[in-house]
């Protein structure tokens, strides 16, 4: 921001101070000669200087005692002198060259309070952001420009800032900064010598000055910024400012403790769960290693089992060859002592043999002459079996011819009683089933169904052509809406950065839209979304002059909705955002100038003129921003002539932003502030064209059309519709009448085809009866003697049967007979054979018998000389491998086995491979698992690891009980002295609210971080239990605040109270401090602002009472005016500024304090 002055400063009347003051020392004024645009000031004589020099060392006050102020008590009373009194880190003098509005000028406050006073624009805040550069502050501090270069004065290359402070033991520090513009750099000195910006800042650090501090330092600029600081900076900003710094270290090392506490926890919990899980996983590998040691005990088993199994074959083999060699030699005995025995004679046996062939061939003659026998009379059999089957077939015949006339007999008599009753219930013949009417009428409706399948035909197709277009109409509005949502997307574009920007906004938005039906007339959404520019070259100009909170704002139309607004949103859900409700309408606003004169100064229309928006929503930005008042021009307007005349307070030309203020006293006269617009509008730049406004209104009124041509489409087709249903009820009419028709031709053809059926049966029984009939008479007359003839052919066919039947039974009894001799002599001749076979069989048995045994004999001796040379052979290979093996091992594993073998002598071989066998697969399956040496290596390594981990585990934990109990001893050091400095800040804080009538509260608040230490020792002895209230980052200091009746108390924010009730709550907590305060001074700049009269008579003499106190700090109040009848004390120094054109060549300040201090009758 860069500042122009034209005619800067104000006079005031001696009058008028007469009747607020009686000075006794009047701060160094400045004032500048008639020719101020060309930046040429002039200093106050220096006699003047002088004289407020001598004023300063006649130790006289600036105010006389507070009754005289008052208007009660004499004039005359005494004023007591001044004393040094100055703290260390006081500020005794200040001295400024250049510097924003002045060419120089030099200050000289006293120790305690100091009231700088003047009009608007004179410089009062230009001394406050001094004494905040000159202290080594940020240009960010005081909330105004953000280069440093920025504070020099207009024209110069170079300004300065010298400031005197007290120091210890009557000593003086002198501090000066040197501002280049041409760098925006800063050179320091401290007492004459260079100095960085560092060792100023230690030097007022170790003054106990804090520049930064909200609590000693409040400017103008920031008093706002107070009600938005948070609990957590205000709590370190108090602390600071009471000269606590050893509360805040406390503070700050309780911040890092509970770090490294939640650190340490987090690595106790990450450690004691990798202990955890690698103790389990050495217990898993715990039964990998006793599996391991069984697998090498089972192969050093496997070996001994190995080695012994040899040793055990060539005992048994020793014990089998001796086995063998006796059987041998007992077989051997055996078998001589049978071969020597006889057998029966081998002659009788073959006699016998003989003897037995005969009878066998006799026998054999027998049983041929048998089978043929047999055969034959089986034959026979077989005839005999025909001969009966062909009589039953002869009967049957008979029985066929007998049932076959009875069957015919029936059937006639049947038919003929069927045909009787046929005969008496069949109708007569009946009429002919079709008539002419009833043709004529069928062919009626066929011609009027098709008539009327036409005309529905017809409206289909109009129907069908209707749709049509409707389809057309609908693709059409589809494409424009598409096009009309692509230009929405600028509404979308901007909803983002607005959420971007607020996201409270944003929220209260959500709600809006969600919850409208809450409200009685449309609250229309923050205004940057109901808003656009109409030319985009003007869009950085309008968001120059319309504020970021404007843009953020919510217009209701009526109060009721105001409160239903501010209730949720502020009240329930804490949100900070601004809603207005104004009964203004926008023709209550007009500009102070008519166009004609705009045009002739060079602007191009009024900042309202290129804003399109609601009604509504442009009288609430009339009201805010005054925008149909701001004139703007894209290039070069009479920049003379507006200032001249004071025809704006505020215009923007050529890209720069011009504000124009009138002094309120003396000559008024004006003084022109200069900054640079916006290069880019952020929030408005999305806003549309004429082009797109254009285009999105040719749209809607395409939309309109083709809804309008739907409508008349749907119209149309309704009126078809119902032309055609009407069509369709006489179609279907037509079409019932037509099936009445078919129905009752239908009956007629069926009652004429039931008759017709009934007459074809009946002519169809009368055939068969007289086919019937006719078969009977023909066998009565001529077919007897032919059935007889039938008969008696069968008889004689039964006769000749039963002769032969007879024969071939007798034939079959003498063969039967015959069968029965032959049977006989085959039973005698088979008797016979069977003994001599016996009798041979036993014969030959018994030789048998002796031969077996001779065999067997020779068998058992071969077999046991066999066993023997195997036993041999076998005992020899076994006495080999044992040697082989036993030759392999140590001597210690040839005593294993020898041990083995005479502690399970009596185990056999095959128990060994058994118990080899289990073992070798044990080994297998231990060799499948995929263990190996390794594991052991791996479970003695893990070992090491788990007791070296428990040892840090150990470590964290001790490590944090240390810190544990190093953070709740700090605690109880700074907790009850923090809770006592609140409390004394609250009761302070409460008392000067009951003065005033109202209602405050100071809370400490302490906060969790959800953390608690759960640990089972002893840390806490002597403490209190551990809470969740150690997020000491996000302790704070709550504001509470109610300024009506009947009104809770609410936290003190930027939203809730008025800009009034802010700055009382905000001196008030600030003169809460003053008791406790140990910074050297404290600034206040015009916190009066807003505030009603009573309030700021309340609240000056709060101020007043507070810093007026003996041993209290320095302080500085600036205001740009005052009250009359105010309450003063005689430790009050007022500056006032002067500084203007209307200044004299010269002034007598002694002269005019003498005559300020007397009678009002005397001057006269």
């Amino acid at each position: 921001m860069s500042t122009r002055s034209t005619r800067n400063g104000a006079h005031s009347s001696n009058e008028a101070l007469k009747h607020k003051l009686e000075v006794s020392s009047i701060a160094e004024t400045k004032r500048r000669n008639g020719n101020m645009r060309n930046g040429n000031d002039r200093s106050v004589p220096s006699d003047e200087e002088d004289l407020s020099s001598d004023a300063e060392a006649s130790g006289s006050s600036l105010f006389g005692q507070s009754k005289h102020f008052n208007g009660k008590g004499s004039s005359s009373a005494r004023l007591p002198q001044d004393t040094p009194g100055f703290r260390p880190g006081s500020i005794m003098h200040i001295s400024l060259h250049n510097f924003v509005t002045y060419s120089k000028i030099d200050i000289s406050p006293g120790p305690n309070m100091n009231m700088i006073i003047g009009p608007n624009g004179t410089g009062k805040s230009t001394v406050v952001c001094a004494i905040a550069l000159g202290l080594g502050a940020n240009t960010s501090v005081l909330g105004r420009a953000k280069n440093i270069s920025e504070f020099v004065k207009h024209g110069c290359e170079r300004g300065s800032v010298e400031l005197t402070l007290a120091g210890e033991e009557g000593n003086t520090i002198k501090i000066s900064r040197e501002i280049v513009c041409a760098n925006n750099k800063s050179n320091w000195k401290i007492n004459g010598r260079a100095a960085t910006h560092n060792e100023v800042l230690d030097k007022i650090k170790a003054l106990n000055i804090q520049v930064t501090n909200l609590c000693q330092f409040l400017p103008q600029d920031r008093v706002v910024e107070f009600s938005k600081m948070t609990k957590q900076d205000l709590l370190k900003e108090t602390q600071s400012a009471v000269g606590r710094d050893d509360l805040l270290e406390i503070q700050k090392k309780l911040i890092m403790l509970r770090t490294d506490e939640k650190k340490m926890m987090h690595d106790v919990q990450r450690l004691s769960h990798d202990t955890d899980t690698l103790r389990k996983q050495n217990d898993v590998l715990e039964r990998d290693v006793k599996r391991w040691q069984e697998r090498q005990a089972a192969e050093s088993q496997a070996r001994i089992l190995t080695a012994l199994i040899p040793v055990v074959k060539y005992t048994e083999a020793k014990a089998e060859h001796d086995r063998a060699r006796e059987a041998r030699r007992q077989a051997h005995t055996h078998y001589l002592e049978v071969k020597n025995n006889g057998g029966p004679a081998e002659e009788e046996i073959q006699e016998l043999e003989s003897q037995i062939a005969r009878s066998e061939a006799k026998r054999q003659s027998l049983q041929d002459e048998r089978a043929s026998l047999e055969r034959k009379t089986r034959q026979q059999a077989t005839s005999l079996e025909k001969f009966e089957t062909k009589q039953r077939d002869l009967n049957a015949e008979l029985e066929e011819i007998r049932r076959r006339a009875q069957k015919r007999r029936d059937n006639i008599a049947k038919l003929q009683a069927e045909l009787t009753q046929l005969d008496a219930s069949h109708p007569e013949e009946p009429p002919e089933g079709e008539t002419e009417d009833m043709r004529r009428l069928a062919t009626e409706l066929r011609e009027l169904k098709l008539r009327v399948s036409d005309e529905i035909n017809k409206f289909q197709d109009d129907q069908n052509e209707l749709i049509k277009a409707g389809k057309y109409a609908n693709m059409e509005i589809e494409a424009r809406s598409k096009k009309l949502k692509e230009l929405d997307d600028v509404i979308a574009r901007k909803r983002e950065l607005l959420r971007n920007a607020s996201q409270d906004t944003f929220k209260a938005l959500e709600w809006l839209e969600a919850n409208r039906n809450k409200f009685s007339q449309h609250v229309f959404a923050p205004i940057c979304l109901e808003v656009s520019v109409k030319d985009p070259r003007y869009a950085n100009l309008v968001e120059t002059i319309v504020s970021v909170s404007t843009l953020r704002t919510f217009v209701t139309q009526c109060d009721e909705d105001y409160h239903t607004f501010t209730r949720e949103v502020n009240d329930k859900q804490g949100l900070r955002v601004d809603v207005v409700s104004y009964h203004k309408d926008l023709e209550d606003f007009r500009p102070s100038q008519p166009r004609e004169t705009l045009q002739a100064l060079g602007f191009d229309g009024y900042v309202i003129d290129y804003i399109e928006a609601p009604r509504k929503v442009l009288a609430a930005m009339c009201n805010r921003d005054n925008i149909h008042e701001v004139p703007v021009a894209l290039g070069r307007v009479d920049n003379e002539t507006i200032e001249s005349k004071m025809l704006f307070k505020e215009y923007i030309a050529e890209g720069t932003r011009f504000a124009i203020t009138r002094g309120r006293y003396g000559s008024r006269s004006a003084t022109v502030t200069t900054s640079r617009v916006k290069p880019q509008a952020r929030i408005l730049s999305s806003g549309e064209t004429d082009e797109v406004r254009a285009m999105r209104e040719r749209l809607h009124k395409e939309i309109s059309m083709y809804r309008d041509q739907l409508q008349e489409n749907e119209a149309s087709v309704k009126k078809l519709d119902e032309r055609s249903q009407k069509a369709r009820n006489k179609y279907r009419q037509s079409d019932v009448k037509e099936k009445e028709l078919q129905n009752e031709r239908k009956r007629l053809a069926e009652i004429i085809n039931k008759w017709q059926r009934n007459q074809v049966h009946i002519e169809t029984k009368r055939a068969q009866l007289a086919t019937m009939q006719a078969d009977e008479q023909r066998e009565v007359r001529g077919g007897r003697s032919q059935a007889q003839q039938e008969r008696k052919r069968i008889e004689d066919k039964l006769r000749d049967n039963a002769r032969d039947r007879a024969a071939t039974v007798c034939e079959i009894a003498d063969n039967v007979r015959q069968l029965s001799g032959i049977i006989n002599k085959l039973a005698l001749t088979s008797l016979d054979g069977h003994k001599d076979v016996y009798t041979l069989n036993s014969l030959k048995a018994e030789a048998e018998k002796q031969r077996d045994v001779i065999i067997e004999a020779q068998t058992a001796f071969e077999e046991a000389n066999r066993a023997f040379e195997e036993a041999k052979v076998a005992a020899r290979e076994c006495l080999m491998e044992t040697r082989q093996v036993t030759e392999s091992l140590s001597d210690e594993e040839r005593q294993a086995v020898r041990d083995a073998q005479e502690q399970r002598s009596d185990i056999s071989v095959s128990e060994l491979e058994v118990e080899l066998h289990t073992c070798q697969q044990r080994l297998a399956m231990a060799s499948n698992s995929g263990l190996s040496a390794r594991v052991m290596e791996q479970y003695n390594e893990r070992k090491s690891q788990l007791s070296s981990m428990v040892g840090s585990l150990q470590q964290l934990e001790h490590e944090m009980r240390t810190i544990r109990k190093k953070k709740l001893r700090l605690r109880s050091k700074w907790e009850d002295p923090l809770a006592e400095l609140v409390g004394r800040i609250g009761e302070c804080f409460k008392r000067m609210f009951d003065e005033i009538e109202c209602m405050g509260e100071i809370r400490l608040c302490r906060a969790g971080d959800g953390i608690v230490y759960s640990g089972s020792d002893n840390v806490t002895d002597g403490f209190p239990a551990p809470q969740d209230d150690e997020d000491y980052d996000n302790w704070g200091i709550e504001i509470l605040v109610s300024f009506r009746k009947n009104e809770d108390l609410h936290p003190l924010d930027n939203h809730r109270q008025s800009g009034g009730e802010r700055a009382v709550s905000t001196i008030v907590y600030l003169q809460s401090l003053q008791s406790l305060v140990a910074a050297p001074f404290r600034v206040v700049d015009e916190i009066n602002q807003g505030m009603d009269q009573r309030n700021e008579r309340l609240v000056h003499k709060l101020i007043v009472d507070t810093a007026c106190q003996k041993g209290s700090s320095q302080y500085f109040l600036i205001t740009p005016k005052l009250l009359s009848d105010l309450e003063y004390h005689p430790m009050i120094r007022v500056l006032c500024i002067f500084n203007g054109e209307w200044q004299p060549e010269s002034f007598n300040f002694k002269k005019y304090i003498s005559n300020a201090r007397q009678p009002a009758a005397a001057r006269a």
